[in-house]
């Protein structure tokens, strides 16, 4: 079976009939396509690709340097930053999709005879698994690093199938090679680049044992395996030691040598794992800033982890149907695949041992691997506890099985077809590989034709998937950037609390240059003792002679305010520079900084400043990250303003700051002076009489915020929001902040304008899901 993708089919090659079938695949992806960023991780990493920098650990050095590339390449479009990089992952899916053709005729070809079967096998295949709700909705939004694993995994699976016909030439043996270099280059993306790594082993194994054994081949393997992986341990220490501003776990190291041995270290759960002697990078290799526990000590019960994945499952066929709709499809798509998996089975036992594998991998074995918490929408009734739950949902890990799902139910719909109900005859011309060209049957009979109908069911995801993973219009997540840094003063610090109040603002800061005068503060990462440091040297005062500008993508000096671009409330301020960092603590003093905190055995006082008090309830512990927060509050008042992101209610009120807090837009800034009831500055403390949210709104300053500097426009006419694991938090910030202004113009005799800000507070609130408009 050689040379198969350069043997015609109808008018065209395999190959080509792969490429248009990818290209397909491409367009719809680019119909669909997010034109900026969003929510979650998709901004830290269109950042990160943009500036070299390193997002959370263990880096994905693989994909910032791709990206990277890429964002250069097609610099001459003119498309903004993040839509290049949403391109480059539905341009990555799309080729994985060129991959998967091939893989998928090749094993076919091992099986069927007509050639024209197997054209149909691999359209209909990949054309399911590419419209897989997850699949597509990574593909045109480039939330993670998931579209190049995606894209290695299926590369990898060609070179396997094409070693296979060739497993016994010197060519063979140079594919193995190839494939070990792919998978070490792909695990500098993510690991999950290396699931292939069991369905490879079991195929090569059983297949030509001694071509995978020769000690030649191997040691050959291994060392471009590593060759490949050398990007993760070279490129993220000396990245990391140029201070790029996004560098986190800042994986520094005093040597290439120490970066490159190997050295067994002990995560915070005292288990010991491999990985090098640099001690910042080897913690951020095995990812202990997020403590991840051993597999054996579940979060969740198995059976509500498997519970989970069928949920996720359940999404990929008719997202947008309703519940019962959406499981009868779920239902065909699950017999087609089933039948998919039974066709393979019975028909060719040696591709079969590859797929199955990589299928059980990827989707039983990964289920019980990354052990997940209860989801984020499932048992909430019988585990109300959050912090049990994963804080979102998290159908990206499943991309590659879903995918497959797909093809294999592709693989069934078109058994059923073509017939392929009996066991393979025997014979040397039974299937396409053994045929002569000559004797491999092509066209579609009456039977084809007859049956032709029923290949319409591959088009189910297109048509009921399309809705809700249509992406284009929704510039939520930047626009929500947008109006949190604006709602800030010039120079201020801003504390957030996670991923969708900080990543959005880091890519308008560094990506399209807006108000890199704030330093944003995540909560999550002042208890460690990198970002404090980052944090020191970022709003440090720049020398006589120095700019900040002098290296925009690294950590130099506190950033200038841009008074030419700056929005209404600001362009006249009377501006000084702050004259001191935020931080004024030494490297030893932040690294003896405890991280178990202390206790505080009842209602304490803490005196901020002359006006400040902040005052901590009996029975709470104030651990590593608060203390930074009081230290850095401490030493920005007077200097500089201080503001908490209105999603950060942990951050402020861990202190007790609410009486200190006036309402900006969606930021409270802490005052330091008495607050006072005016015509402008409102306490709602009378018409929210229990809330422990702070009730102090500048009247002028929000109104001026969410009616003429805010850009809400993209989300007016929307009547769903369709992130589902921020429907709960990001339109009930907008929410609170129009109906809080409705309040205040209310109480102060405006009927009109609270009549305005109601309606649009409405809005935001059936968004919510908060209910329907008031009365």
């Amino acid at each position: 079976m050689n040379g198969i993708e350069r043997e015609k089919i109808g008018p065209l090659t395999l190959r080509l009939w792969a490429l248009l079938t990818a290209l397909a695949v491409w367009a719809l992806y680019l119909l669909t396509i997010a034109p900026t960023t969003g929510f979650w991780d998709t901004s830290e990493y269109v950042t990160t690709a943009h500036i070299l920098g390193l997002p959370h650990p263990p880096g994905n050095p693989g994909f910032v340097l791709v990206g990277r590339v890429w964002d250069l390449l097609l610099g001459f479009t003119g498309l903004p930053v993040a839509l290049r990089i949403n391109v480059l992952s539905a341009t990555l899916s799309a080729g994985a999709s060129f991959f998967s053709f091939l893989a998928v005729a090749r094993m076919v070809a091992h099986f069927r005879q007509n050639r024209h079967e197997v054209l149909v096998a691999a359209m209909v295949a990949v054309w399911i698994g590419a419209t897989a709700f997850t699949v597509w909705t990574q593909s045109n939004l480039n939330e993670k690093v998931y579209t190049l694993s995606l894209f290695v995994v299926s590369l990898v699976s060609y070179l396997a199938m094409l070693w296979m016909d060739e497993a016994d030439t010197a060519r063979g043996n140079r594919l193995l090679l190839l494939i070990a270099l792919v998978l070490g280059l792909g695990w500098s993306n993510h690991t999950m680049s290396l699931l292939p790594g069991p369905a490879l082993a079991v195929f090569v194994l059983l297949h030509r044992w001694r071509a995978a054994l020769n000690p030649r081949v191997l040691g050959l393997g291994v060392l471009l395996f590593a060759i490949g992986y050398s990007v993760q341990l070279l490129f993220v220490p000396i990245r990391s030691a140029q201070n790029p501003i996004i560098d986190e776990a800042d994986p520094e190291c005093p040597t290439v040598v120490s970066a490159i041995t190997p050295k067994r270290i002990d995560d915070r759960f005292g288990n010991s794992k491999l990985s090098v002697a640099c001690e910042p990078l080897a913690l951020s290799l095995i990812r202990d800033q997020y403590g991840p526990g051993p597999v054996t000590q579940r979060q969740a019960p198995l059976t509500a982890q498997y519970a989970n994945y069928w949920q996720y499952f359940d999404w990929q066929w008719a997202r947008s149907l309703p519940p019962a709709g959406r499981l009868a499809a779920s239902m065909i798509f699950l017999f087609l695949a089933l039948f998919g998996l039974w066709t393979h089975f019975r028909s060719d036992r040696k591709t079969f041992v590859y797929a199955g594998t990589l299928l059980f991998t990827v989707t039983l074995l990964l289920v019980y691997y990354l052990n997940f918490k209860y989801g984020y929408s499932l048992y909430v009734q019988e585990v109300p506890n959050l912090l049990q739950h994963e804080v979102r949902e998290r159908d990206y890990f499943y991309i590659i099985g879903f995918q497959m799902w797909g093809i294999y139910a592709g693989l069934g719909l078109v058994a059923l077809w073509g017939q392929w109900t009996g066991p393979p005859r025997p014979g040397p011309t039974r299937s396409y590989r053994t045929a002569e060209p000559d004797e491999r049957p092509a066209g579609f009979g009456p039977r084809h034709r007859k049956a032709a109908p029923l290949l319409a069911v591959a088009l189910i995801p297109l048509f009921f998937n399309y809705s809700r993973a249509d992406r284009t219009g929704d510039s939520a997540a930047r626009d929500w950037a947008y109006n949190i840094l604006q709602s800030v003063e010039p120079y201020a610090v801003l504390f957030t609390n996670g991923d969708n109040d900080t990543f959005p603002l880091w890519y308008l800061q560094e990506v399209e240059g807006i108000r890199r005068d704030v330093t944003v503060i995540v909560h999550s990462y002042l208890g460690t003792n990198w970002y404090p440091k980052q944090l020191r040297a970022l709003t440090t005062p720049c020398e006589p002679g120095q700019s900040s500008e002098d290296s925009p993508t690294t950590i130099v000096c506190q950033r200038p305010f841009d008074g030419e671009n700056a929005a209404s409330p600001y362009a006249d301020m009377d501006l000084t520079p702050p004259a001191r960092s935020i931080i004024s603590l030494s490297d030893t003093e932040i690294d003896g900084l405890g991280a178990a905190g202390f206790a505080v055995p009842q209602d304490t006082a803490f005196r901020l400043s002359s006006w400040v008090t902040g005052t901590v309830r009996g029975g709470d512990t104030i651990l590593y990250p608060d203390i930074l927060v009081f230290h850095i509050a401490q030493q920005a008042l007077g200097d500089r303003p201080v503001y908490f992101a209105a999603t950060a209610p942990p951050v402020y009120g861990k202190w007790g700051f609410q009486p200190h807090l006036v309402r900006h837009g969606l930021a409270f800034k802490l005052v330091d002076a008495p607050l006072e009831a005016t015509e402008e500055l409102v306490d709602l403390r009378e018409y929210m009489p229990n809330t422990v949210s702070p009730t102090w709104n500048d009247r002028a300053r929000t109104e001026e915020l969410l009616w003429n500097v805010f850009e809400v426009e993209g989300v007016l006419d929307w009547e769903e929001w369709p992130e589902p694991s921020t429907a709960s938090s990001i339109p009930a910030q907008y929410y609170l902040a129009y109906y809080l202004q409705g309040m205040t113009e209310e109480h102060l005799g405006d009927v009109e304008a609270a009549e305005q800000s109601y309606l649009r507070a409405d809005h935001f609130g059936l968004l919510a899901g908060l209910g329907v408009p008031r009365n």
